[in-house]
């Protein structure tokens, strides 16, 4: 299944180059997740680079093993640009550190956002979850980084 998808752009004799697949791409990510986010430019987004996937990822030509792996890149940045997308719309505050800029959570590093959001891809569902700061030091694990250290390494 994986060799037919990989190689499925080298069957097509014509359709969409992966230039103008990256073309579209980058535009989208610039145009819907630029420097500052909201929660309806984001969605918004997504259906874009779904719709990418669904109609030019699905037409997508390559004439040679150059080209299939510049598509393959494509594809890979695809699936990053829904991962940045689905990440930001995920974290409801505005970080300096992070240089993160939420125009429907204007309230820059609140308290309770002080913390790791986490995503993941769990049988096709994309699920959000948290982490403290500084986690690996609470239990089960050990308070500070010599005691870890001695608990894994066996010392």
């Amino acid at each position: 299944e994986e060799k037919a998808r990989v190689y499925a752009p080298v069957e097509r004799k014509d359709g969409v180059g992966w230039k103008e697949l990256q073309a579209g791409l980058s535009r989208i990510m610039q145009d819907y997740c630029g420097e500052y986010k909201g929660d309806e430019t984001l969605r918004m987004g997504l259906r874009w680079l779904n719709s990418i996937r669904e109609s030019e990822g699905a037409r997508v030509y390559a004439r040679n093993p150059h080209e299939l792996a510049r598509t393959l890149e494509c594809f890979s940045r695809l699936t990053v640009g829904e991962i940045i997308m689905l990440a930001s719309l995920s974290r409801k505050a505005s970080s300096q550190c992070l240089d993160f800029k939420r125009l429907d959570y204007p309230e820059v590093d609140p308290p309770e956002w002080n913390k790791f959001v986490t995503t993941r891809l769990e049988s096709g569902e994309v699920k959000v979850g948290e982490l403290p700061f500084k986690y690996w030091l609470l239990p089960p694990n050990a308070p500070t980084y010599q005691e870890n250290y001695e608990r894994h390494c066996g010392r």
